[in-house]
């Protein structure tokens, strides 16, 4: 059954490396359609000219040139100048020169404007081959270990139960979930170098 498992695993991390390769060219900006087609899962997102995204351009000492982009109802974390606190939000519009996100306490929902000059740091999501994959399925891995160990009939030949060395294994795997999740995640500082700015459709 472990057997099983760990070709099902292997073979779900291969195919889902492959097809979150970005085939669009990250120097440009995004025609309508590559936006809609990047974007289909985000329903904020319909394919029209002229839509506002925040575009960050990271240059790296070593290494290549990346760019991410943020688009209205993403998720976005990051930090401001003088302040301790860690924003993590939703994107709900964006500006020229901001965007604002939404605040929700108390069953009221709140929106603040952050002025892009404002940004500290953003913390973005690395794709890393196999590795950001592994930070999803290898949780995923442990549970199914686990589970299956526990279903069916072990060295005692007993059904639901399970030994030390399955909790082992799965404790494990969900561990090396955990630090791959840590290495797929930047914290990329705003910065001449490292620029903000807001990009359109076209």
């Amino acid at each position: 059954m472990e057997k099983y498992l760990f070709t099902l695993f292997v073979v779900m991390l291969v195919n889902s490396s492959v097809r979150s390769q970005d085939a669009n060219d990250r120097t440009k900006p995004l025609t309508s359609d590559e936006l809609f087609l990047k974007q289909n899962g985000n329903k904020n997102i319909t394919g029209k000219k002229g839509q506002k995204y925040l575009v960050l351009d990271f240059r790296p000492g070593i290494g290549k040139f990346r760019r991410y982009r943020f688009f209205v109802g993403d998720q976005v974390r990051f930090r401001i100048h003088n302040e301790k606190i860690r924003f993590k939000s939703v994107i709900a519009g964006i500006t020229d020169s901001s965007f604002t996100i939404t605040n929700k306490a108390s069953d009221i929902m709140d929106y603040q404007e952050i002025p892009l000059k404002n940004l500290r740091l953003i913390k973005v999501s690395k794709r890393i081959p196999f590795v950001t994959e592994a930070a999803y399925y290898f949780p995923m891995a442990g549970l199914l270990y686990i589970g299956a160990d526990f279903v069916n009939k072990g060295t005692d030949g007993e059904r639901f139960s399970s030994d030390a060395s399955a909790f082992i294994v799965g404790g494990a795997l969900m561990a090396a979930g955990f630090v791959c999740y840590k290495l797929s995640l930047a914290s990329i500082k705003v910065n001449d170098r490292n620029k903000l700015k807001v990009m359109e459709t076209y």
